[in-house]
């Protein structure tokens, strides 16, 4: 067989029987559970993520640079559970009706998301760090430097997510295949999760150095200063915060990732198994990412109610709504560049 021959005009089937990868022909229990499971969670990612997007909107509290990245990461994590609603209704046995073309859509869309989703999780947490040593509450960025970023997000996760489509694939190298995307070559995937497990470890490294730093600073001010409860209780806000977010990347894109690299590097490695159920968990990502970065902000609660309960906005212009709001929680300054009188977080 020639290896440089290419295959666009042969069905999905054909690259599925050569990876010996199994291709439903109708649904079966676990098709039906796993399609349920995905919708059901798609769907909640999408009005959560929603929600998210309409509370930083209407109240002008959150008119700032690091909300705007918040914003930025709910509008990619709704992205995703469009992509992930699209795929439960194009996987299965439909995965059959598809070509080529539609099949690189329909993966393309999933790693643009997820992308999108990883890329916004890094910026957020390179503003943290900037604004944290800069001894800030709030971040210097420009609107327009906000914009930029946003920008190089979109770029790099659309290209990364089109990479596949225009070329970069194993169409016209069918030796290539990998097992568990039959129309992707294994060194785009070892790069795709390679590429992600990279982001990971700079996550960890940023936020072990913000939670490090302001531990030794809030101990040399807790000798010097009769706000000791407070600081502790500052630091073992920050120490939640970050096991709550490098937990749940953890929990969930480690899984995914290692079988894309033992796909890759392990041949005799039986990873069809589970993978959908790994990209379910990698997608409650998506769904997770409002509740670490939202839920724990107390403004941000009290605007989820207001809009869900359908109140009125009050008090949008920023002004003070007493001293329970004006302290709000120390998470909402540790986390989100609250513009809150509280020093303390440095």
């Amino acid at each position: 067989m020639d290896d440089r021959q290419c295959y666009y005009n042969e069905t999905i089937a054909f690259f599925y029987n050569r990876s010996q990868k199994y291709l439903a022909t109708e649904w079966n229990a676990v098709s039906k559970l796993v399609m349920g499971l995905g919708i059901t969670v798609c769907i909640f990612i999408m009005l959560a993520n929603l929600l998210v997007m309409v509370a930083i909107y209407i109240n002008r509290r959150f008119h700032f640079p690091i909300y705007y990245l918040m914003a930025n990461l709910a509008a990619a994590d709704f992205f995703a559970g469009l992509a992930y609603f699209y795929l439960m209704f194009n996987t299965g046995p439909n995965t059959r009706r598809l070509t080529v073309s539609t099949w690189l859509l329909r993966q393309g869309l999933i790693d643009t998301s997820l992308t999108a989703s990883v890329a916004n999780l890094l910026a957020i947490a390179i503003e943290r760090h900037i604004t944290v040593f800069r001894m800030q509450l709030h971040t210097r960025m420009s609107n327009r430097r906000v914009v930029v970023v946003i920008v190089i997000i979109w770029t790099m996760s659309i290209v990364m997510g089109a990479i596949p489509s225009v070329g970069w694939n194993c169409i016209c190298a069918i030796d290539t295949c990998s097992n568990m995307a039959p129309l992707y070559s294994n060194s785009y995937l070892g790069f795709w999760a390679i590429f992600n497990l990279v982001t990971f470890v700079v996550m960890v490294v940023l936020y072990a150095h913000i939670f490090m730093y302001v531990r030794q600073r809030t101990m040399r001010m807790s000798r010097h200063s009769s706000g000791q409860r407070r600081n502790r209780d500052t630091m073992m806000s920050l120490l939640k915060t970050v096991v709550i977010v490098l937990g749940a990347f953890i929990v969930c894109w480690t899984p995914g990732l290692v079988i894309l690299l033992l796909d890759v590097v392990c041949a005799n490695c039986n990873v069809l198994t589970y993978e959908k159920f790994f990209l379910l968990l990698a997608e409650f990502n998506s769904a997770m990412n409002p509740i670490i970065y939202s839920y724990r902000d107390k403004e941000m609660s009290i605007t989820f109610k207001q809009i869900l309960c359908c109140q009125r906005q009050e008090n949008v212009n920023g002004t003070a709504e007493g001293s329970d709001r004006s302290a709000s929680s120390i998470n909402h300054t540790v986390l989100s560049g609250a513009h809150h009188n509280d020093h303390s977080v440095v």
